[in-house]
């Protein structure tokens, strides 16, 4: 069985969707208030950014994979109501959530699958937009992933990654470092009441794919025109690929 990385250590490939799965389910409750904490609120700025670059006026299907708690569907669904949304994460927690905000806003015609992205097979149905926002770097399996998006993705569409990076300035990064993997866990023990979850996260940052690599990612998956955008702050980036 091959080894991947579950933050710092090496498990088994078929061991991290549920370690995954069981961290979200532990955080879920306090996701959104300890988005804004850690981020400072830049999060929802990076997301606006996001949300700019999905052409959503152009755009009929979309799938949000690692959907979460919901904020970039529904942002996308405001937008543009006449939307056909799926949203998609291996989490019931997560996915319930993000159900409750859409039903709170009165908006109902939504589909909800709990799945992960390298076993999601929708029947006959492809989609002009395919988004992932902070979840790529908790897939299983990136290259059956990224397989499985582009046959799901409509000639013509896109794919959008946002998610973190470590910092190009070599003393920035240090300081980034430490935050990481010192101050989040910290937070996450006073406010979720999880230390290890967010130790995890923190981890998870630092032994993340670089935004180069990503994009080699994308180019050996079959996307064109791929391309990197670094947010202002540089700990995060986008990443734009396209179905020709």
């Amino acid at each position: 069985m091959a080894k991947i990385k579950f933050g710092y250590k090496d498990i088994d490939e078929s061991e991290k969707p549920s370690q995954v799965n069981n961290i979200f389910t532990s955080v879920s409750n306090k996701y959104d208030v300890m988005n804004d904490i850690m981020s400072f609120g830049l999060h929802r700025f990076w997301k606006k950014q996001f949300v700019r670059l999905c052409d959503i006026k152009s755009k009929k299907k979309v799938l949000d994979i690692a959907c979460g708690t919901g904020d970039i569907a529904l942002e996308l669904v405001k937008q543009k109501p006449s939307l056909n949304m799926t949203c998609l994460d291996p989490n019931a927690e997560m996915v319930e959530i993000c159900k409750q905000k859409f039903i709170n806003k009165g908006i109902i015609n939504v589909d909800y699958e709990i799945k992960g992205i390298e076993e999601f097979k929708p029947s006959n149905k492809q989609f002009d937009l395919i988004t992932v926002t902070f979840g790529f770097r908790n897939f299983t399996n990136h290259k059956k992933a990224l397989q499985n998006i582009i046959k799901m993705l409509e000639p013509g569409g896109l794919f959008l990654i946002m998610d973190f990076k470590k910092p190009r300035n070599q003393l920035y990064s240090k300081l980034f470092k430490f935050y990481t993997l010192n101050v989040i866990p910290r937070i996450g023990k006073v406010i979720a009441k999880d230390e290890s979850s967010y130790r995890y996260l923190g981890e998870s940052i630092q032994t993340y794919y670089s935004p180069n690599q990503i994009k080699d990612m994308l180019d050996e998956a079959g996307f064109s025109n791929t391309e990197i955008i670094n947010l202002p702050e540089d700990v995060a980036s986008i990443h734009i690929g396209r179905k020709t």
